[in-house]
């Protein structure tokens, strides 16, 4: 029989580092853990559940455990179960929410109203949809917003019973508040946020639910403390003290690090870690600094990057895993050079790891676009995380089907998709009758059967008006215009934008906002290679997203995702993509302290997400809505010292260069002879070092051609950006010197290719 005892003691000195020893092992008051990244919290807070069980006879249900995801909760009762060897012995340990409403289902008898049923998301938007609709509101404002409004300003009640107060500064909100709230109470449901309201007003007013609360949970443990919101932290405050503020349980233990707290949009605070001696003045902190995820190079670039942070715990963290030349800062082109970059690397990085061990991390879902089309052009597999595919995004897809009508207006499902997006009070009887009337007439346009309801007087009133106004919108536009210029004039004339913002919560609405600007972009660089019609585009678009359908889901893929879908994640490489002004940190932080703090915190997840090797990216230009725009390095690059990290600029690299430097990084067998001899500029096999900070000769030009680079080229190289006074920044194509030495440049910009004199030209 085993011993679980005698075995968990052997794990507690052989597996635990003092640190860790020290916070599980401590058994009295409050004590906050500081966890570092990749230090082993969620080993701390499961081996101190054990050894409340195992070495003291606490009955495990005087313990509860409360995280932020079922995922976590799962995880830490099989590790529970591991060490104590019987299920039933493992106490609660869920989300808080489930914890609420399990308190509540026992204690029914004590709310003032009656409660049957949670209502999920989705019921809670349906049920705000007909308050708005009721109220004649919908072209003011929409259940998403409402829904996320109403969330927030819950997640920030410290007192539930003054909640109607926090919404009298908006009287629109106010009144929808109420009539949601009466609704609620009619159908005796309960939404997610009421669950921690309703259990904070029983501590608040029923004396005995405390003191009975207190004489039963006597061990309360708290993962991810950084992420805990100002209710969740009350109820806390509620759990473990009376009503004298005296602590009235034998221990709170908080594990957290604030270092990652990056969901303040979600209501997250970083308040409740800083100031939890504040709230528990005889509280213990102790730091785990060791971490057992990265090399020491990567912890020493993210300790740097950290510490300009004021609203902290200072901790340094280390490792005993030992490495050189961990991390690499390039500088690209374009995000074009960025994407093919990352494909080259990933190409590279197959003979010695899995594409899955790869991740690429971005700020926002946008930034996928570029890098989704250099891996579907290489043909390497690719998973998006927490996200879909850029042209599968729902208004990528609304936009290209406004494209698709005029490239093909018997598209009935194109048709089907827009004719309501934005709302144009079209609803399903109006869409049946359509339908029914194409079907019967197969050889007709969509604009034919419309114009044939309209006569016909089956169409009338108020949806004749739409559906005239839809009509119009395809007046000016012909399958052979620039796909550019069609897509500004749908988004423009059918107030897409508009119909954007009304129907998502602001982060969600801007989210989706760039990926238009996105899919402009995506355009733009399309009609300046090869796709100059509506047409061309869409028969691209189309091939890609045939690539996409035909990948096999099971095979091995590089990852792709945002900075926060990876927070709690591990990769052997990481690839921080975009890092310049603007993106990281966002627009939308500069000029407040607090939030660049957190955009810090975000770019110090990203580079505790990789275990080996890390790459630092930023770009030189950008394309932004119709100009290619210059670009700063984000200033959190300026933030690590120079000799921490190697930079290189790989702004005119071609696939040879890029191959040999990833394998040379990688150590992997790709003979840099092979590489030489497709570059002829890397000279006699033997110096295989390069100098890949230094711009690349120019391969000697045929006779043939024109000269692409000669000593009298006046500094001009082939894929170099250079100005104009009137055509903005472009890049250079081709290079010509005459007789009398004049010099003649073709250069491609935004509004196409050009072939100028040098003088009129700056180079940047």
């Amino acid at each position: 029989m085993i011993d679980h005892k005698k075995k968990f003691e052997t794990f507690l000195v052989s597996q635990l580092n003092s640190e860790q020893q020290k916070a599980v092992q401590h058994s009295q008051g409050p004590i906050l853990v500081i966890a570092g990244a990749g230090s082993g919290k969620t080993r701390v807070i499961t081996a101190r559940i054990a050894h409340l069980i195992l070495n003291h006879s606490v009955n495990s249900h005087a313990i509860v455990a409360l995280t932020f995801t079922n995922k976590a909760a799962q995880e830490m009762k099989e590790r529970i179960t591991h060490f104590l060897g019987n299920q039933q012995l493992v106490p609660f340990i869920g989300t808080f929410h489930s914890y609420c409403l399990q308190l509540l289902k026992r204690n029914l008898e004590l709310l003032d109203i009656p409660f049957f049923s949670i209502i999920d998301e989705d019921d809670q938007q349906k049920l705000l949809n007909g308050i708005i609709q009721r109220h004649g509101l919908h072209k003011q404002i929409a259940p998403k917003q409402v829904a996320y409004q109403i969330s927030h300003i819950k997640n920030h009640a410290h007192e539930p019973e003054n909640l109607e107060a926090l919404y009298a500064a908006n009287p629109l909100l106010n009144s929808i508040f109420l009539a949601y709230e009466q609704e609620k109470k009619a159908s005796k449901c309960f939404d997610f946020d009421d669950l921690l309201l309703e259990v904070l007003k029983l501590f608040k007013s029923d004396k005995s639910f405390k003191e009975e609360m207190h004489n039963t949970v006597r061990h309360i443990l708290v993962d991810e403390y950084q992420d805990t919101n100002v209710v969740q932290h009350e109820l806390l405050k509620h759990m473990s003290k009376n009503s004298k503020n005296d602590f009235a349980v034998d221990s709170i233990c908080v594990v957290g690090d604030e270092d990652q707290s990056i969901y303040s949009w979600r209501g997250a605070t970083i308040a409740n870690i800083i100031n939890f001696k504040k709230d528990f003045p005889q509280s213990t902190t102790i730091k785990i600094e060791q971490n057992y995820r990265s090399v020491q190079p990567i912890l020493d670039v993210a300790n740097q990057v950290i510490q300009h942070n004021k609203n902290r715990n200072p901790k340094k963290l280390w490792s005993e895993k030992k490495g050189t030349d961990r991390i690499r800062h390039i500088t690209t082109l374009s995000e074009y050079q960025e994407g093919d970059i990352i494909a080259t690397l990933a190409q590279t990085a197959l003979k010695s790891q899995k594409l899955s061990s790869i991740a690429v991390l971005y700020r926002t879902h946008f930034q996928s676009r570029a890098i989704e089309e250099a891996l579907i052009r290489n043909s390497i597999p690719y998973k998006i995380i927490g996200g879909v595919q850029f042209y599968e995004r729902k208004e990528i897809k609304d936009l290209l089907a406004y494209l698709r009508l005029v490239a093909n207006p018997f598209d009935r499902a194109a048709f089907f998709r827009v004719i309501n997006v934005p709302t144009r009070g079209l609803g399903a009887k109006f869409e049946e009758l359509f339908y029914s009337r194409w079907h019967s007439e197969t050889f007709l346009t969509f604009h034919d059967v419309a114009h044939k309801l309209i006569e016909e007087m089956q169409v009338m009133g108020t949806k004749k008006v739409a559906l005239e106004q839809f009509l119009q919108l395809f007046k000016e536009v012909k399958v052979t215009d620039k796909p550019s210029n069609a897509l500004d004039h749908f988004v423009a004339q059918s107030g897409y934008i508009g119909f954007i913002k009304e129907s998502y919560e602001l982060e969600e609405a801007h989210e989706r906002i760039d990926n238009i600007k996105e899919l402009l972009n995506a355009i733009k660089h399309f009609e300046s290679t090869k796709a100059t019609t509506i047409d061309q585009f869409l028969n691209e678009v189309a091939l890609m997203q045939d690539a996409i359908k035909k990948k096999d889901t099971n095979q091995d893929a590089i990852l792709l995702m945002t900075l926060h879908a990876a927070k709690g994640l591990e990769f052997d490489t990481v690839i921080l993509v975009g890092l310049e002004e603007g993106l990281l940190p966002s627009t939308r932080s500069m000029g407040q302290e607090e939030s660049l703090e957190e955009e810090r915190r975000l770019f110090y997840v990203g580079i505790t997400r990789a275990r080996e090797r890390l790459i630092l990216s930023h770009a030189r230009y950008r394309y932004a809505y119709k100009n290619m725009t210059d670009q700063l390095p984000s200033r959190f690059l300026q933030e690590i010292p120079r000799n921490k990290i190697k930079h290189d600029d790989c702004s005119y690299w071609k696939s040879p260069e890029m191959r040999l430097y990833f394998s040379q990084w990688f150590g992997t067998s790709e003979s840099a002879t092979a590489q030489q001899s497709e570059v002829i500029t890397f000279g006699p096999a033997k110096k295989v070092a390069f100098n890949f900070q230094t711009q690349p000769k120019e391969a000697p030009p045929k006779k043939e051609m024109p000269v692409a680079l000669s000593p009298n080229a006046g500094g001009y190289k082939i894929n170099q950006p250079v100005k104009h006074a009137t055509f903005g920044v472009g890049i250079v194509q081709k290079i010509e010197v005459k007789n009398n030495d004049s010099i003649f440049v073709t250069v491609k910009f935004k509004t196409g290719q050009k072939k100028l004199d040098s003088k009129f030209l700056q180079i940047v």
